[in-house]
């Protein structure tokens, strides 16, 4: 039975206040300045006997160790939420700090004299991971205190933002980013989904109060930073928003299911450059990327306002909410032997290089991204020697009048989103991936063209264990919407 809606906003800023370790690629980079703050912002709703608080954080992902720390610090201060009714998404730029105990696929202790040396006021992985788990439990608290009754509304625009990255070969060879001028270039892997799915709030006299946006693209404009720290193109996208709405508006990102997604176009790139140096009058700025953030910025917003007054003739002030939180056990991607016998080749190769630098900078991108990939090949020949029976996860499903929201803690393949979206009953879905640190979950097709992002090394479910996450979402949805 539909009830009357309350809601509340928060958000705090987790920018740190000394160097830091960035997540994303192979190589240790440390971030000495700041592009662009980090921020973390709450939603809280509740309807009924139920409620949920969405939490989206600009950070690779959310990690786990937060997550598990702020739902115990949440029993302590909020004894009438939940804590599996905490849901919270990375939006997964590449030039954020690491949350949890490791820097990458290395030990942060490793490097930490080294570290200490040369940047004395460095940031922990530790310390960070405190300061956003006191942000987030922070945000949730005010965000669950704040809730009044109000209106929602939610629509559906489009917006080019994200774009395929994998490339196929006529030998069925694939490579992310790979090149599309050789002979051999066959086609682009997957699609791309342009949807923009939006939920609005508003407050009892219909004013916009805040905006959760949803599309299928991780906030990998600027992936390749060495030295900064940035929140990506959702800081462009924050700045146009409040400069259109006020700087009081409230946007809660999510990326959908979007593992193989990435806003660079991998064909007329040159074309697109030119584009973009003409529109706003400079260079494209590398790795910043800033004229295509800006330009993205542009897309989302100019997709919102045409959205927002449509959407706001239907605005609802009473919905059903539901919840339901599952625990599963998805199938794991065993390393063949063929596999493992070029893990070990690999782990020789990386093994050699590491002697060979053994007097150099341990700080250096060669000694740091050679350690790396030897810890990543480690950990897939590990699974070979000790196979998993299983790989445990968690998910979340939520009905929000005709809407849902289905959670993935991985990067987790376009493919998938779509079979949810496309068998769902609600109205619309919003897929929401990076809702923990799993890794990459990839699609039976893009595992047959192998590359980075769907081999053992970087999978730990095989791609039958995004399936069984499809059909445990849609068996759910079914149920919550047959009422």
């Amino acid at each position: 039975m539909s009830s009357a809606i309350r809601m509340g906003w928060a958000h705090r800023d987790i920018t740190p206040n000394g160097p830091v370790a960035i997540r994303g690629q192979f190589n240790l980079r440390i971030a000495t300045r700041i592009e662009d703050p980090l921020t973390l912002t709450a939603l809280a709703l509740e309807a009924g006997d139920d409620h949920v608080i969405l939490v989206s954080i600009d950070s690779c992902t959310a990690d786990q160790q937060v997550i598990d720390d702020s739902r115990a610090a949440l029993a302590q201060r909020l004894p009438d939420v939940e804590a599996a009714k905490l849901i919270v998404c990375g939006t997964h730029t590449h030039t954020a700090p690491f949350a949890s105990a490791e820097v990458g696929l290395q030990r942060e202790e490793d490097y930490l004299a080294a570290l200490r040396e040369r940047y004395p006021d460095y940031v922990t992985t530790a310390e960070y991971s405190a300061q956003v788990t006191e942000a987030l439990v922070d945000a949730v608290c005010d965000a669950w205190n704040a809730r009044t009754e109000g209106h929602i509304g939610f629509g559906y625009a489009h917006a080019v933002v994200g774009e395929n990255r994998r490339v196929r070969y006529f030998d069925n060879r694939a490579q992310m980013y790979g090149s599309t001028s050789t002979a051999d270039f066959s086609h682009i892997e997957g699609h791309v989904d342009h949807s923009v799915n939006l939920l609005c709030t508003y407050d009892s006299a219909q004013h916009l109060t805040g905006v959760l946006m949803n599309i299928a693209c991780p906030a990998q404009a600027s992936e390749s930073g060495q030295d900064y720290v940035s929140a990506d193109f959702w800081h462009d996208v924050r700045e146009e928003l409040g400069r259109r709405h006020g700087a009081g508006l409230f946007v809660l990102p999510q990326c959908s299911a979007a593992g193989d997604q990435s806003p660079h176009r991998l064909i007329a790139t040159r074309a697109e450059d030119r584009m973009l140096r003409l529109k706003y009058g400079g260079r494209v700025d590398r790795p910043l990327n800033t004229t295509l953030r800006r330009d993205i910025a542009q897309r989302l917003a100019d997709a919102f306002d045409g959205a927002e007054p449509v959407l706001r003739r239907d605005l609802r002030d009473q919905a059903v909410l539901k919840h339901e939180y599952r625990r599963l056990s998805l199938p794991h991607w065993d390393v063949t032997d063929t596999e493992y016998a070029a893990l070990q080749e690999e782990m020789g190769e990386l093994g050699k290089r590491l002697e060979e630098l053994a007097g150099a900078d341990p700080l250096s991108d060669e000694v740091t991204a050679t350690r790396c990939k030897m810890a990543w090949c480690r950990r897939a020949a590990d699974r070979y020697e000790r196979p998993l029976p299983g790989v445990p996860i968690e998910t979340h499903i939520v009905r929000l009048g005709d809407i849902a929201f289905v959670t993935a803690p991985f990067e987790y393949y376009l493919d998938f989103g779509d079979r949810i979206k496309g068998r769902s009953p609600a109205l619309q879905t919003f897929i929401v991936q990076l809702t923990g640190n799993s890794p990459y979950l990839a699609t039976e097709r893009a595992a047959a063209g192998l590359s980075y992002g769907a081999v053992p090394a970087s999978c730990l479910v095989s791609p039958a264990g995004g399936q069984v996450l499809v059909d445990e979402a849609i068996a759910t949805l079914s149920a919550m919407f047959a009422e």
